[in-house]
């Protein structure tokens, strides 16, 4: 009798276990990832945001991608294209199995609906107002081909860009579907969104570069700060954005992965000329020679962050202008001699703030205490991306704002912020000479003279101090001992089916 009852017991034991290393298995196959704000909007390319775009790009592609190995673009749902009418006509060959995220097979029809909902063309209702003015026709070739025109003002060498970034949908779906239940065609879909809390994704298993080894993700609100950090080191978290002190912190635990880059992102003072004194180049100048960037990266920034004189990376170093250091050194006292010359000894002013973004709001004080050196009160207002966006963003309702202004791999429309009439201009800088080279560098496909055009602009940028340009603050992202091969981009972008289990926790 007793071999029997320790029999059954050794039984339910195994079974115990069985069931336990089936659920640590399941457990790798899922990643929570920290994020700061939740989003305006979940459907595809409605929400400007770097912070949504990022998370919402897992569940979008297009007819191109950008490849982070290559750094150049590729196809994506289309595989093949070419251009034709002087950069008037875009033809796309559609890839024979590709499938939304209902398991219904994407067809030329998807194309031409998702192209005429970000344009508005039937609903007057604008997603993507380049679209808006670019787009003149979409036509359905045959049953794997599709045509893109573009009118004929509007033609762009950065066209190409602008198509990468049009998310693919089902023809008839409408915005409120979209906006309860998203469907799309990217590597993760839709499972569940609660506002202010997180939104959760699983693996598509008809992706069409393969299912994605990470079978859920959960992108999570966390409090950026000492908390955050304790939460990865406690396994709550598998995916950390790392500061300089965190850094320290993961890097002492030689099974944690850090991968560490330039972001192409550039954290920008924005002087608002439409403030009296900012209209005075020498109130700028003094401004920008009263920050000691060196003390800044020393104590705030990442190990690949470099310091900046134009609105771009040299992370994109073949359109990055060199020699424009020597411009603007650290120099408190000749600072205090500008303000003198332009009379304006005491200045004060407000400088604006996300309030949700830990190291603008350590920027900003940095900014603060060097500009009290020189006599300048700053008085700091921290403010929620949800205000912030409509009022400083789009509306340019400010003095001075911080922000890291996401970058992109085409310079065109990283450089198109500070042509006059742009929404994005955030500066309301204008320059008659930028806005006909900006013009020029849309209509040149040599890509020798754009380079040549995107580094004159950089120079005048440089030179009118139309923003000031603190750094690219660099990128650094643990992942948890359980993972390894996340890849970064040049844009916001986690893309989650980069990141692999490592094969000792398979």
């Amino acid at each position: 009798m007793k071999k029997k009852i320790m029999a059954a017991l050794i039984a339910i034991s195994l079974l115990s276990l069985s069931g336990c290393k089936e659920e640590k298995v399941e457990d790798k196959t899922k990643i929570i990832i920290p994020i700061k704000v939740g989003f305006n909007s979940i459907a595809p390319d409605t929400d400007v945001s770097a912070a949504t775009k990022e998370v919402i790009r897992n569940m979008n592609t297009g007819l191109i991608k950008f490849d982070p190995d290559s750094k150049t673009l590729v196809p994506a749902l289309a595989k093949s294209y070419e251009i034709k009418n002087n950069g008037r006509t875009y033809i796309f060959k559609l890839r024979d199995d590709i499938f939304f995220h209902n398991n219904k097979k994407i067809t030329p029809e998807d194309v031409k609906y998702s192209f005429e909902r970000v344009s508005g063309i039937n609903t007057g209702k604008v997603i993507v107002g380049e679209w808006n003015k670019k787009l003149e026709s979409i036509n359905v070739l045959d049953e794997n081909t599709i045509e893109i025109n573009i009118k004929d003002s509007e033609h762009s060498s950065s066209d190409i860009y602008n198509i990468t970034d049009v998310s693919i949908i089902p023809k008839g779906i409408s915005e409120n579907e979209l906006e309860k239940n998203p469907i799309g065609a990217g590597p993760y879909k839709f499972v569940e969104y609660i506002p202010g809390q997180k939104i959760v994704l699983e693996a598509f298993e008809n992706y069409y570069l393969g299912v994605p080894e990470i079978e859920e993700v959960e992108f999570k609100i966390y409090k950026e700060g000492a908390s955050r950090l304790l939460s990865f080191k406690n396994g709550e978290i598998d995916f950390l954005p790392l500061n300089l002190e965190s850094l320290k912190e993961v890097t002492k635990d030689k099974n944690i992965e850090v991968i560490s880059s330039l972001g192409n992102d550039v954290n920008i003072l924005y002087l608002n000329n439409s403030f009296k004194a900012f209209q005075n180049k020498k109130v700028r100048q003094a401004i920008w020679e009263a920050i000691d960037m060196d003390r800044i990266i020393e104590n705030l920034a990442l190990p690949k962050a470099e310091k900046l004189y134009t609105h771009m990376s040299p992370y994109l170093k073949e359109f990055y202008k060199n020699s424009l250091e020597k411009n603007y050194p650290y120099n408190p006292e000749k600072a205090k001699e500008l303000l003198k010359e332009a009379g304006y000894s005491n200045l004060s002013f407000t400088l604006t703030t996300i309030s949700e973004n830990t190291f603008e709001n350590d920027l900003a004080l940095f900014i603060k205490e060097d500009l009290a050196k020189i006599g300048v009160n700053v008085s700091i207002n921290p403010i929620p991306w949800g205000q912030y966006l409509p009022e400083v963003y789009k509306a340019h309702r400010y003095e001075a704002a911080l922000l890291r202004v996401a970058g992109y791999p085409d310079p065109q429309r990283i450089l198109q912020r500070y042509e006059t009439n742009y929404s994005s201009n955030m500066g309301n800088y204008s320059n008659q000479k930028v806005d006909l080279l900006l013009k020029e560098a849309t209509e040149t496909y040599d890509t020798s003279r754009r380079i040549d055009i995107y580094k004159e602009i950089q120079t005048l940028l440089n030179e009118d101090i139309a923003s000031i340009y603190l750094m690219d603050q660099g990128v650094a992202i643990a992942l948890s001992s359980k993972y390894t091969g996340y890849k970064t981009y040049p844009f916001a972008f986690i893309d989650v089916s980069t990141i692999k289990l490592k094969k000792n926790n398979k």
